[in-house]
């Protein structure tokens, strides 16, 4: 996110002037809402399911990428859901 700064003047039909500062905020970051392994606790070698449930404020798509102690998560046909051996 970025915030840009907004300045000017406004001036009436005598010549009098009066300045104006202002910002705009560009585009905020996605939020993330929660993320869900499942199962949370089982056995080594568990497939297990990570769902992430993220939105943004733009109401723009998100891509989601999903690591597990540095290793790609696979996606499943749901953007937002991967599975993992662990």
């Amino acid at each position: 996110m970025a915030t840009l700064q907004v300045t000017g003047t406004v001036t009436d039909a005598q010549g009098l002037t009066a300045p104006f500062t202002g910002t705009i905020q560009t585009q905020s970051a996605p939020v993330v809402s929660s993320v869900t392994v499942s199962p949370q606790s089982a056995p080594v070698g568990t497939l297990r399911t990570i769902t992430i449930n993220a939105s943004d404020a733009e109401g723009g798509p998100l891509t989601y990428a999903c690591f597990v102690e540095g290793q790609a998560a696979t996606p499943t046909a749901q953007p937002n859901v991967f599975t993992f051996m662990a």
